[in-house]
This record gives structure tokens, sequence and C-alpha cells, in this order.
């Protein structure tokens, strides 16, 4: 129900029906009802999944970054990515980045002095990962190497299909692709 309707339904019902009264207060509730829808725009600016392109302006203008991604999706998780690395690098801020990205599970370890990122949900290469691999990297120490590991389909796991059902795929598509539809 809109301000106007709420402000007009509080009076008496004789003052309801009065023009006067009814125009005065009924242009005040619809100032209301667009201080309202305003107010809630700037709200979903302060949360990255509802960020416009106006607020990811604002955010790399803040930051002094510029983002890489193409869609808005992609520059929502770019700057969530880009903002949480302010903070002092370890192990969980480097997991807390890899989580902001959409684009699948993956799991961040520190072995042998080296920081391995696996990708532990999806076949292949997955999509936008160079904006991840920028995140990580520009929050990391410089001197620490990083490895990425990337999950292939392997021949085991096909030779339950029929040659047949195969043959309409490219190696790299069988290896990489994450949804192969069989006998169909």
């Amino acid at each position: 129900m809109s301000h106007k309707v709420q402000i007009i339904n509080n009076l008496h019902k004789v003052f309801r029906v009065d023009p006067y009264i009814n125009n005065l207060l009924g242009t005040g509730g619809e100032r209301l009802d667009n201080v309202s829808i305003k107010a809630e725009g700037i709200e979903k600016e302060y949360w990255f999944d509802t960020m416009s392109a106006v607020g990811i302006a604002v955010m790399e203008n803040q930051m002094d970054y510029k983002c890489m991604g193409k869609t808005i999706e992609e520059k929502r998780e770019e700057i969530e990515g880009h903002w949480k690395i302010a903070g002092k690098c370890d192990l969980q801020l480097l997991q807390t980045i890899a989580n902001t990205w959409r684009n699948g599970q993956v799991a961040v370890m520190f072995t042998n002095a080296v920081i391995e990122v696996t990708f532990i949900s999806i076949t292949g290469i997955p999509m936008d990962v160079d904006a991840l691999k920028s995140a990580i990297d520009n929050a990391k120490p410089a001197h620490l190497p990083i490895n990425y590991t990337f999950k292939y389909r392997t021949h085991k796991q096909l030779h339950p299909f029929k040659h047949l059902d195969l043959k309409k795929y490219t190696h790299k598509q069988l290896r990489e692709l994450e949804i192969i539809t069989m006998g169909g």
C-alpha cells in the first residue's frame, strides 16, 4: 500500500472525500513513496550481489581499481573479491576470495610454501577464471608461488559409454565439458 493511501486512510471518513485535503495529503504521500523507492535503491548498492553498474563504478573509483569482467555479475564478483583483499593476507582470506567467485567451488591450501588453488566442482577450465586469478594474485604475498589445478574427465570415467555416443564430441570436449549427454 502506498504512503498516499495510508495517509488518507488514517483520516476520518468525512475528510477522506474532501478534494482539498485529499490533494494536500496525497502529494505528501507521493513524495514519501518516491523517497521510499530511492532509499530501497540506495540500500541495494551496499550489497555486492545487488549492486548496480553505477554502484560498481563508484566502488571502482573509490578503490582505484578497474574491473575486467564483462557482465554485471562478473564485475560484482570482482569488486567483492578486490574489497576483501584489503586485510592481512592469510589462507582464510584467500579462501574467502575464492568463495566469492560464483563459477564453482574452489579449495585453497598452502603446501610446501606454494599456494594451491584447486577447482573441485567443475570439469575443465571454468569461465571467468582470470578474474579469480587476478583477485588472488593481488591479495597474496608477491614472493609466494601459486598453482592452479583443474579437474578433467579421465578415460576411465568415459569407459562405460558406447563409442557411438562418444564420437560426436572432440577429445577436448570429452575431457573438459561439464555436461555431456549420452544416447541422445
